[in-house]
């Protein structure tokens, strides 16, 4: 018989690299199997599936503990959509031969169609590492962790897969995102540009226009959500005008963004049950407010939308945000209050109190907030850091630091412990050891300007100052107007003895330390995108 024609079958057939592989690494041995084997693959190349089961069946009957016989029938009853029973065999498989990795690589194959992610990647990380160069399993893995979105892992099994990226739209946005999530950048921008070229649904050119705005390309996303937006049909004027106003919105066009907003809002129908749109409308519009500036307004959106829908944890952020920018912290406390009734298991509710006690002053209340989500084991540093800012305001940065130290160790190295942890050791006079933690921020997060300043900072107090300058000048060019890093520069430069450049930077202003903060309030929560009616379920 020849096995070639077979291969050629399996690989236009589909589940196509599967079937493929495990008859090429059977050919050799199939010669030597009985007649209803090779009947059974016979039949399966010539597409005659009925026939095919019955040559398998019988070839198990006559080798029952051939583990190939199950794989290749696992194959067949894929083909045949008894998906249940094919995942029976390939697993019967497996246990026949644990060491069969066209088995493993088939059933894995499987669950990712089925999209059980997590026993497929199992699966195929056990299939990668009996064969590491079996090109499939490394490219269905790779299919595996991009669409757990574990981007890192992803890209590496494609790229060792070294077979032909599919050009569709869905697994392009996939792959954009990832790049985008991973800073790459420039492959991101060329898989943008092929996804631009292809035929889209409304949906797929939603999640484009996101994109488009990810890439700061504004006038291409108004552009497209406008396109989108030509339909007359009442479901598609609804979520085109959301859409619409979330588009204005994250393009810096807040007033063109309330007006879509209320056509959104004018546009949904008079009924209880659709509270949470309405509350979704009312979050837009709240938060254009509040970027023009317009807080009364903004307050009075957002108690309508935390209103509509209480149940909503984000809807009692939005408004708690934004009373505590407005200083107006007793009315935020209240405010997170009435959200923890609503949702009293909600951890960035929890953390909101605490940040509001804080910013009101009532620092035994945020201790307490802050303690008690240390002590329910708080899985994150923000709990920590909140309970380290209240305790270095009230004059306990010893604690402070041992707070912080458990912190790490239980959670491990992170910038934000290492960060105020070099503040409460700076704070409790040890600029050596405070030094050490903020290189160590610098390590975890370069970007930061505020942890090249502290160490500067701190090695301009230790008298290393070259090394303070140099940290001070990256300190100014992430944030070029930073006044504490030229003074401090300024001081660093006359030390040096180089007055010109001294002179140059002394006309920036004098100002105290820098006081320890971190964003516990964090940014408005925005709707999600609402994706276009299917115009099957009209």
């Amino acid at each position: 018989m020849r096995y070639f024609p077979i291969l050629l079958f399996c690989l236009y057939c589909h589940p196509a690299y599967v079937c493929a592989h495990s008859l090429e690494a059977d050919a050799g041995q199939v010669s030597r199997t009985e007649d209803a084997f090779q009947k059974g693959l016979a039949a399966l190349q010539d597409n005659r599936l009925e026939d095919a089961l019955e040559d398998l069946n019988a070839a198990e009957r006559e080798h029952p503990d051939d583990a190939r016989v199950r794989n290749f029938r696992g194959i067949l009853l894929v083909r045949m959509g008894r998906t249940a029973a094919a995942a029976a065999e390939y697993q019967e498989s497996i246990r026949l031969d644990p060491l069969l990795e066209d088995a493993y690589r088939n059933l894995g194959f499987l669950r990712w169609t089925e999209h059980q992610l997590a026993p497929a990647r199992e699966i195929l990380e056990r299939a990668v590492r009996l064969s590491p160069d079996d090109l499939f399993a490394h490219y269905y893995l790779g299919r595996v962790d991009l669409d757990v979105e574990r981007y890192e892992y992803a890209f590496h099994e494609l790229e060792l897969s070294r077979q032909q990226w599919p050009g569709d739209a869905a697994f392009l946005i996939q792959v954009i995102t990832g790049y985008i999530s991973l800073g790459r950048k420039e492959d991101a921008h060329k898989s943008l540009e092929q996804l631009r070229k292809l035929p889209l649904s409304e949906a797929q050119s939603v999640q484009l226009v996101s994109l488009l705005l990810s890439f700061h390309e504004n006038d291409a996303a108004i552009s497209l959500m406008q396109t989108l937006s030509g339909g007359n049909s009442p479901k598609q004027a609804k979520w085109a005008h959301f859409d619409l106003a979330l588009v204005y919105l994250l393009a810096g066009s807040d007033e063109k963004a309330m007006v879509e907003a209320h056509r959104y809002w004018d546009s949904l129908p008079q009924a209880s049950e659709k509270s949470t749109e309405y509350a979704e409308g009312w979050s837009l519009i709240g938060i254009a407010c509040a970027h023009l500036k317009q807080g009364d307004r903004s307050v009075n959106a957002f108690r309508q939308a935390a209103n509509l829908a209480p149940d909503d944890e984000e809807s009692w952020l939005n408004l708690t945000r934004e009373l505590m920018e407005l200083n107006r912290h007793p009315e935020a406390i209240t405010a997170v209050q009435s959200g923890l009734d609503a949702n009293p298991k909600s951890y960035a509710l929890h953390l909101r109190l605490g940040a509001a006690y804080l910013a009101a002053g009532r620092y035994a209340e945020s201790e307490k907030v802050f303690r008690d989500l240390v002590a329910a084991g708080d899985p994150l540093p923000t709990g920590y850091i909140g309970l380290a800012q209240v305790l270095l305001r009230t004059g306990r940065a010893t604690e402070a630091v041992t707070k912080l130290s458990a912190a790490e160790k239980k959670l491990g190295p992170t910038f934000l412990l290492s960060y105020f942890r070099g503040l409460a050791l700076d704070r409790e006079g040890k600029p050596s050891e405070a030094l050490a933690a903020f290189q160590a921020a610098v390590r975890l997060n370069s970007n930061s300007a505020e942890a090249h300043l502290n160490v500067g900072k701190m090695e301009f107090s230790l008298g290393q100052v070259h090394e303070a300058i140099a940290e001070l000048q990256e300190a100014l060019r992430l944030d070029p107007d930073n006044k504490q890093a030229q003074r401090l520069l300024s001081q660093a430069y006359r030390r040096a003895g180089d007055e010109k450049e001294a002179e140059n930077f002394a006309e920036a202003s004098a100002e105290t330390s820098v006081a320890p903060a971190i964003d516990l309030i964090g940014d408005f929560f925005v709707p999600p995108w609402q994706v276009p009616p299917n115009p099957a379920a009209k």
